[in-house]
């Protein structure tokens, strides 16, 4: 493809444990942090572990690690922002569909604290590697897989009551409606859900036919999605790729169809159902990856493998940014690129708490004076000393 772009590598750092690499965890970004819990890695299996990155500094934290309550279900699981807190449910742990979980479990983005949220309603079965979308207070989310038995289901979650609704079951296949799946994506616009690719035990879905449900009848159509008008080409099927949605346009990121792994990227007019191949392309093929939108306006992709069957899993971290950015955004970028002060915030360099403490308040100060808004400032806030190198 003309004019292909890669997207950047952020360059990381930490101070403390450093994350392995891994696949099947999730991620979701603030302007100042990405936040990633689970996932697997070959040789350390389930990884039951929270951390942020810094998206100004580059720098990895942990925000929690296995034994302080996190479930268990860490790997092919869903995870929503709201408010202060990663909600997570669905998933397996290792071996993969040996344990599975309908609880709702919360972890306070500040603390690292993890804790069970009641909830009510029909949730849906024991599942992992479910497609989901928040859109609102909704958390919506379609298909996954037992390991034998592959779904269609189609579930919300109302995220401020904790209740549950069934929006469609798979369970009463009618005529030519779609079939489960696993490690799909989905879209939600104008009270319509479209679900992209995925897989089965037979293979791989196609991306030329996408089904669509409507959340007020419950009810399934297959849809006949229309290529791109300047390529006239359609992406290859796959599976295990990533998604966000930005307005009604659907970005899908990677992915693989059980022996080639992608680096393409492409976007799903969700209203036409248009597909249109984009410039950028990932620095390395991936799939078991994941990938947020910040509100800031970069994409963002952390993770994933980049060979089918390999043992090895990528920890790159890379960003695009889907618009131009807001002026004061690209001038802290240019700030914290050029500052290398900036790029090692507050560094704890063995001085107690209060010593510590003093240093990190006096470099506050320095770069108030300096005429850099508070609110930027805060970014670089590192988390509380106690969190520091917990396992």
């Amino acid at each position: 493809m003309d004019s292909e772009i890669f997207m950047e590598e952020i360059q990381t750092w930490n101070s403390g444990p450093s994350p392995l690499g891994r696949s099947g965890h999730r991620i979701s970004c603030t302007d100042s942090f990405l936040y990633s819990f689970g996932g697997f890695h070959p040789t350390e299996g389930a990884l039951a572990e929270a951390w942020r990155l810094n998206l100004s500094t580059g720098e990895w934290e942990q925000l929690s690690g296995p034994g302080e309550e996190a479930p268990t279900t860490c790997i092919s699981h869903c995870m929503a922002s709201f408010g202060r807190d990663l909600v997570t449910f669905g998933g397996t742990s290792y071996p993969f569909g040996s344990v599975m979980s309908k609880e709702v479990h919360a972890c306070d983005r500040a603390s690292g604290k993890w804790r069970v949220v009641p909830s009510e309603g029909e949730a849906p079965q024991e599942m992992y590697g479910q497609a989901f979308r928040r859109m609102g207070d909704y958390v919506y989310t379609v298909g996954g897989t037992s390991g034998y038995h592959f779904s269609l289901q189609a579930h919300a979650y109302h995220l401020p009551t904790g209740t549950w609704t069934c929006l469609a079951s798979s369970d009463l296949y009618k005529g030519n409606e779609p079939t489960g799946r696993y490690k799909a994506e989905i879209g939600v616009v104008q009270g319509h859900i479209v679900v992209v690719g995925g897989s089965a035990a037979d293979g791989v879905f196609s991306l030329d036919e996408v089904p669509v449900l409507d959340i007020q009848t419950g009810s399934w159509s297959l849809k006949q999605t229309k290529p791109d008008p300047k390529c006239h080409a359609y992406p290859s099927p796959r599976k295990c790729h990533a998604s966000v949605q930005r307005g009604a346009d659907l970005y899908v990121i990677g992915g693989a169809n059980g022996s080639e792994v992608f680096d393409d990227v492409w976007k799903l007019d969700l209203l036409t159902l248009v597909w249109s191949r984009t410039s950028l392309v990932l620095p390395v093929p991936l799939y078991f990856h994941d990938a947020a939108f910040s509100p800031n306006g970069s994409l963002i992709v952390y993770g994933g493998s980049s060979v089918v069957g390999s043992s090895e899993r990528s920890s790159a971290v890379f960003r695009a940014r889907l618009q131009a950015p807001p002026l004061l955004e690209a001038a802290w970028k240019a700030f914290t690129t050029n500052c290398p002060a900036i790029t090692v915030p507050f560094q704890d360099s063995g001085e107690d708490q209060e010593v510590f403490q003093e240093s990190r308040e006096a470099n506050s100060m320095e770069l108030l004076a300096a005429g850099v808004p508070r609110r930027l400032i805060q970014r670089l806030k590192k988390l509380p000393k106690e969190r520091k190198g917990c396992h």
